[in-house]
This record gives C-alpha cells, structure tokens and sequence, in this order.
C-alpha cells in the first residue's frame, strides 16, 4: 500500500490522500477516530464492514465510500492490477486494528 499527502494536517485534519492498493492486497480489520469519504479513481475496490455482512460488493471507477469514525471495517482490492482512490479525512489520521 502506499499514500501520498496531497492536503491538510494529517495530525488535526482535515486531510487528503492519493492511494494506492497492489493486486491482491487486503487491510486487516481496523477502525480509524475520523470519517473518512473515498472516490475510486482505477480499479475496483471493496470496503467490509465487520458488522455488515452485506458489504462485500465490488465498487467501480467513480464509486463513492462514506466510512463512519469507528466503525471497523477493511479495504480490498478486489480486481486485477493496482486499485487507486483519492481519501479525504474530516478530522486526525489513525490507524487502529481491530481485536
């Protein structure tokens, strides 16, 4: 995975981020204290919630995800090749796993 810091105070928030997910690659379950709101830039992408067993379907280029603070949940790249999505944070950047 990686990121770049395109705006704002990754300490204070708001922030944005360019990311960047390799084929196959899967976060761990994990929460973060902001809300968070992601546009799928190339590829497709999943974003499971721990709590919705519903939340497995695959979003496209131009997808738009809303991701409460704290609520656990973890990203997938679901395609083939890289998955890119602009992230924009409302407030402090973490990253918290998930028991």
């Amino acid at each position: 995975m990686q990121a770049a810091h395109l705006w704002g105070d990754p300490e204070t928030g708001p922030a944005a981020f360019l990311v960047r997910f390799p084929e196959g690659f899967s976060e761990p379950w994990h929460s973060h204290s902001s809300t968070y709101r992601a546009v799928l830039v190339k590829g497709e992408f999943q974003n499971r919630s721990k709590d919705d067993t519903d939340s497995d379907a695959v979003l496209q280029p131009g997808s738009y995800v809303v991701q409460p603070g704290g609520a656990v949940h973890r990203e997938v790249n679901a395609g083939k090749g890289d998955m890119v999505a602009v992230v924009v944070f409302d407030g402090p950047v973490d990253f918290n796993p998930a028991d």
